[in-house]
C-alpha cells in the first residue's frame, strides 16, 4: 500500500470541495430554471426601481444646480 503524501492529499481535499461546490450550483441552477418567470418578474421590478432612484438621484443632483455648478461636482 503507498502512502499519501500531503500533495495527493490536498489534491483529493480540494476536489471534494470543488465537487460539493459544483453540486450546489447545479441545484441552485434547477431552482433558478424551475422559477424562472418569478425571477424575470422580480429582475425587473428591480430594474425599474433602480431607474427610478436614478432619475429621482439626478433630478435632484443635477437639475437644481445651477449651470456653471454642474460640471465643478
Amino acid at each position: 500500500m503507498t502512502k499519501l503524501n500531503n500533495r495527493d492529499i490536498e489534491r483529493a481535499s480540494l476536489e471534494t470541495e470543488l465537487k460539493r461546490g459544483l453540486q450546489r450550483t447545479d441545484e441552485d441552477l434547477s431552482i433558478m430554471e424551475r422559477h424562472a418567470a418569478e425571477l424575470a418578474m422580480v429582475e425587473y421590478g428591480i430594474q425599474l426601481d433602480m431607474r427610478k432612484w436614478d432619475r429621482e438621484y439626478k433630478d435632484a443632483r443635477l437639475h437644481s444646480v445651477p449651470r456653471a455648478m454642474k460640471h465643478l461636482r
